[in-house]
């Protein structure tokens, strides 16, 4: 059987514990053929000792430890330049993935792959963890530009060809939010649609522990990435488009 190398990536900076649960839910995946590429933002805390005796326990980790604190995007995009997979996918350092991941989003791909050549990439609902109660997000079937223009219909993560993700330069890392929504946009309209493969979640997004994530912590670091996502891509947006995006 085809067994394709596939690279996970993961940033992380000064959140130790979590890290090891978002490491461990890689390690322990059925589809074992597996590069792990954890790149640390100039963490302070005991993230560079554990990076150490976790790569000296599984080959199949590697890491990238930065001299200075420079942000995610930078992280994610020395990860994908230094991947050594065919595919690739990320994972948020306190986030975690269900054990059968990997094997259904690659067999996914190949079930998607085979009625449609023009595909930037899959994704799979998921679960987003809270202090009061966990929900399920049912993402949408099939993402095209239309719908990606009104918000991001997809998530946090998606599951694509390494050289795809290279070919539009990965992750802007002028973007102060809405990172992974501008680059799901400029991967459908440059590449094609992305669809969603299994029923069940296979990412857990937690949102229970006390570092808040971005998206929903600053509003004015998301209207600057509005800004910026509306002038990147005016070619294809129209005024309501803007208008509806800015809502």
């Amino acid at each position: 059987m085809n067994q394709p190398l596939v690279t996970v990536y993961i940033s992380t900076y000064n959140r130790v514990d979590l890290l090891k649960r978002a490491v461990e839910s890689v390690r322990n995946q059925t589809y074992t053929n597996l590069e792990i590429i954890i790149v640390d933002d100039c963490s302070t805390d005991e993230t560079h000792q554990y990076l150490k005796e976790v790569s000296d326990l599984d080959q199949r980790i590697r890491y990238f430890i930065k001299d200075k604190n420079s942000g995610a995007c930078v992280s994610r995009n020395i990860a994908i330049q230094n991947a050594s997979g065919e595919y690739i996918t990320g994972l948020d350092d306190d986030d975690y993935f269900t054990t059968d991941r990997i094997d259904i989003l690659l067999q996914g791909w190949f079930n998607v792959f085979d009625k449609n050549k023009y595909v930037s990439g899959i994704y799979s609902n998921y679960c987003i963890i809270s202090k009061n109660r966990n929900r399920i997000s049912n993402v949408a079937e099939v993402s095209n530009l239309k719908m990606i223009k009104k918000t991001n219909c997809i998530g946090n993560q998606i599951f694509t060809k390494t050289e795809i993700i290279r070919r539009v330069n990965g992750f802007d890392e002028d973007m102060p939010a809405w990172q992974d929504y501008e680059l799901w946009y400029r991967l459908i309209k440059n590449v094609g649609c992305m669809y969603k493969v299994g029923k069940h979640p296979t990412y857990f997004m937690d949102e229970s522990h006390s570092a808040t994530r971005i998206t929903t912590s600053n509003s004015e670091k998301i209207l600057k990435a509005y800004t910026l996502f509306v002038n990147k891509h005016k070619d294809s947006l129209t005024e309501k488009d803007s208008y509806i995006l800015y809502f």
